[in-house]
């Protein structure tokens, strides 16, 4: 137990990218993890920060693995686990149907991770404690097979409050940085268009505002919350919901977390193969489109209605 106390590297094992801020302080004797998130400055952050360790499904997979002898397949002790788009990963029993347990390669009914999830906490297991977690999200439940979902706990976000302040007597400035931005986001529109905005009265325009913004973010950054109502299910799905409240804090959600488009790496490099831009596509012609446009279009459906019409001809 200790050795997993005292480990200064993330404990998080994820798929995509998650930063962590705590600081182990050690004088000789006991050390104290410091992990106050507001008290830390976040202008230091990069010298003390730690990323999660990237994550090899293979650890996961007691059965086959998609490289053979890999070095990584038995490194998994304790932590705790993260994967986006866990469906998209694991596929659900449609999905899977054409896919077997005698197939050579690695797959999703061969390589026994939903095995792995049942029995991983002998593996983690401390002073009669699981130190292991896996923490997965997906657009919907049904698109991860239900063997391992009925493990599960699916919390629904339901809806989000507006932006609220823990700190109390902010109103009143609150309404004077209403009214400077806003008569300074009128002006400065029709002035950027008339002039541009290098003028030296514009120049100490927006200095001043500036100091305003940059204090009223301050505030809003470091105070500020929104509550999430949310539901709480059986991964079963059994219909029976309890409902919760989760609380956000804005100076978490925007202190370089996690990256939301952690795939998106993927798709810049899909573009760069791409001859063609926005500016290069074909435009419709009218208000309406023609046959030969929406032969364009590659569509599933309109190919089908093509089929469907072909046949009545003949």
């Amino acid at each position: 137990m200790y050795f997993i106390y005292v480990t200064q590297s993330s404990l998080l094992i994820s798929n995509y990218s998650v930063r962590v801020d705590n600081v182990l302080s050690d004088l000789g004797n006991f050390p104290l993890w410091h992990s106050d998130f507001f008290q830390t400055d976040s202008r230091l952050m990069d010298s003390y920060s730690r990323h999660a360790h990237i994550l090899d499904f293979d650890s996961l997979r007691l059965g086959r693995k998609v490289v053979e002898n890999n070095a990584n397949s038995n490194n998994f002790e304790f932590g705790v686990v993260l994967v986006t788009e866990i469906g998209k990963e694991r596929g659900n029993n449609l999905e899977n149907i054409e896919k077997k347990k005698s197939d050579e390669g690695a797959n999703q009914k061969n390589d026994y991770f939903d095995d792995w999830l049942k029995m991983v906490r002998h593996s983690a297991t401390v002073d009669n404690f699981p130190f292991v977690r896996v923490i997965t999200d997906e657009q919907r439940p049904t698109s991860w097979g239900a063997n391992a979902r009925d493990l599960t706990d699916i919390v629904y976000i339901q809806e989000s409050s507006d932006d609220r302040l823990t700190m109390p007597f902010f109103a009143l400035e609150e309404l004077l940085y209403d009214w400077v931005f806003g008569k300074f986001v009128r002006l400065y529109e029709n002035y950027r268009y008339q002039r541009g905005d290098n003028t030296l009265t514009m120049h100490i325009l927006k200095g001043i505002v500036a100091k305003i913004h940059a204090r009223y973010k301050r505030i809003h950054n470091q105070f500020g919350y929104c509550q999430l109502s949310v539901q709480v299910e059986s991964g079963t799905m059994d219909g029976q919901r309890k409902d919760c409240k989760y609380y956000l804090s804005t100076k978490k959600i925007y202190s370089k977390r996690f990256s939301t488009d952690c795939f998106s790496d993927f798709f810049v490099k899909k573009a760069l193969r791409s001859p063609i831009g926005i500016n290069d596509l074909d435009e419709y012609e009218t208000e309406k489109a023609t046959f030969a446009e929406l032969a364009e279009q590659n569509s599933y459906f309109f190919a089908k209605l093509v089929t469907g019409f072909t046949i009545q001809e003949q």
